[in-house]
């Protein structure tokens, strides 16, 4: 009876998986690739939060899994990933940009140096912003994902702003 119920159990945990992954894998992979700067490393890193969530799904597979545990989980392994890498702080600037993961239009220069721009943020300010203005989140959903307060990422929000302002006025000259 038990074999039974844990076949039922990874089942579920892999359509409910499945679902996910469609719904969500280009996303997360962007949103973890702003952050690490690596395209392969963020399909990896994204790789590594589904598994995850399958493993939740087969101990529970009740449990509810949203898009904020989704990003969550994301951000804790970008992050990982770049404690790993002993740069918390401040990532390389003289990093190489994978180019060709960005499509190449009329935007692609200034997606590069978007890119480049947000290599030099720390990366609590980073995902702050990632998380808020690019997938959306308000300041308080992007805190809880975080584990700070509201005030604490709009604070980030804004230093990250000032400093890609910044840069991106350097980068065109002015």
């Amino acid at each position: 009876m038990e074999a039974c119920h844990r076949s039922d159990a990874t089942t579920v945990a892999q359509a409910r998986t499945e679902a996910l992954v469609v719904e969500y894998q280009t996303k997360l992979a962007r949103y973890v690739r702003r952050m690490v700067g690596d395209a392969e490393v963020a399909l990896d890193l994204t790789q590594d939060v589904f598994m995850s969530a399958y493993r939740m799904l087969q101990a529970d597979p009740n449990r509810e899994l949203t898009a904020g545990w989704l990003y969550r989980a994301a951000t804790n392994a970008a992050i990982s990933f770049i404690r790993r890498r002993k740069i918390l702080r401040v990532l390389p600037l003289d990093r190489e940009i994978d180019r060709s993961t960005w499509r190449v239009d009329e935007r692609s220069a200034s997606s590069v140096d978007l890119q480049a721009a947000l290599a030099r943020l720390p990366v609590e300010q980073s995902a702050a912003l990632l998380l808020t203005s690019y997938v959306g989140y308000s300041s308080s959903e992007a805190a809880a994902m975080l584990g700070t307060t509201s005030d604490a990422v709009r604070q980030r929000v804004c230093r990250a702003m000032r400093v890609l302002r910044s840069v991106m006025k350097e980068g065109m000259g002015e």
